[in-house]
């Protein structure tokens, strides 16, 4: 990885997820489509939270209206400044999983996925524009660090 890759963007701690849906109201702007985002953290990390401040961020769709794509894999919420795109590849194991499920088909100028567990295939980590990890630091303490 180079020095630029590396860069750290923004960094906070949360404490609740109320912050977190706050954070994540913030992106918008370093988010700007076109964006390939990874969201790094384990089970429970509060990925989906910080998609939940996004979404209502961009207009795309309410909190409560945001859920884990766990099972069905995409979900998307269309907004006027963008389509987000949710994805969580958790239960996907081999690239030619991976490839069926369109990914690239869903990339465009008005686009921004949102990808849980990208980091299991170096494609999308080489193509990534956004990194954002979360790290748990206690039940509802999270440290947040955005690279580009």
């Amino acid at each position: 990885m180079d020095a630029e890759t590396k860069n750290i963007l923004r960094e906070i701690t949360t404490h609740s997820s109320e912050d977190t849906i706050a954070f994540g109201r913030t992106l918008t702007e370093l988010l700007a489509p076109p964006k390939l985002v990874l969201l790094r953290g384990d089970l429970g990390a509060g990925k989906t939270t910080l998609v939940k401040g996004i979404a209502a961020a961009f207009d795309a769709a309410s909190e409560e209206n945001v859920t884990s794509p766990t099972f069905t894999l995409v979900h998307e919420y269309r907004g006027p400044r963008a389509n987000l795109y949710h994805i969580d590849l958790y239960r996907i194991d081999t690239p030619r999983q991976l490839e069926t499920l369109g990914l690239d088909d869903l990339r465009s100028d008005n686009s921004v996925l949102l990808i849980e567990w990208g980091e299991k295939f170096p494609r999308l980590v080489r193509q990534r524009d956004v990194e954002i990890a979360l790290e748990r630091e206690g039940e509802y303490k999270r440290r947040i660090t955005v690279r580009g």
